[in-house]
């Protein structure tokens, strides 16, 4: 079995790509209690490159997809369309109805699936990212069995989850929980 733990980067003060302090702080905080890995990788933005290093990991690699079409790991298709209130459920419906949806959150999946095999047998892997379908999304898509209301919330700062991978597919998922206070 191989590991991805897949988390969103922490706190900035919008418009800036930097992470605010109490964002290097959460970031610090949630890297003391994370286990070690065989890879690390990010989207090529500071917010999560920063994470990663806050959270005490050199990057790996960073992999511009990871940041969506126009590279600023903001928006996806259907998100003026999405049902926040539902958390990660509400990406189930649009996922089957949006084609272009579907399709991004289907790239995003090969994306972990290529960090996860390159990693050893029994190896973990990090993955700094974007919110929304970048993550939870994603995630439902990977896990497409489960019961996503019992997921909650759509994951905050430096939340994500953890997925287990057998070799050909992504088996089961833990969501990773943080308390937001600085």
């Amino acid at each position: 079995m191989r590991y991805l733990e897949v988390r969103r980067h922490s706190k900035r003060i919008r418009p800036e790509q930097h992470l605010s302090q109490w964002g290097v702080n959460l970031a610090r905080r949630v890297g003391e209690t994370i286990g070690s890995f065989e890879r690390v990788v990010t989207s090529p933005l500071p917010r999560c490159v920063e994470t990663a290093v806050a959270m005490g990991f050199a990057v790996t690699e960073t992999i511009d997809e990871l940041a969506g079409d126009n590279h600023l790991g903001e928006r996806f298709p259907g998100i003026n369309q999405m049902d926040w209130a539902a958390g990660c459920a509400g990406f189930v419906p649009l996922i089957a109805s949006l084609d272009s949806l579907a399709t991004f959150v289907e790239n995003q999946a090969c994306l972990w699936r290529a960090i996860v095999e390159a990693i050893p047998e029994d190896g973990s892997a990090l993955l700094v990212g974007h919110g929304g379908a970048f993550l939870d999304g994603t995630a439902v898509f990977c896990l497409p069995e489960v019961d996503h209301r019992a997921w909650g919330a759509v994951s905050r700062y430096c939340e994500g989850i953890r997925l287990q991978f057998d070799g050909e597919r992504f088996t089961d998922g833990e969501v990773l929980r943080v308390v937001q206070s600085g």
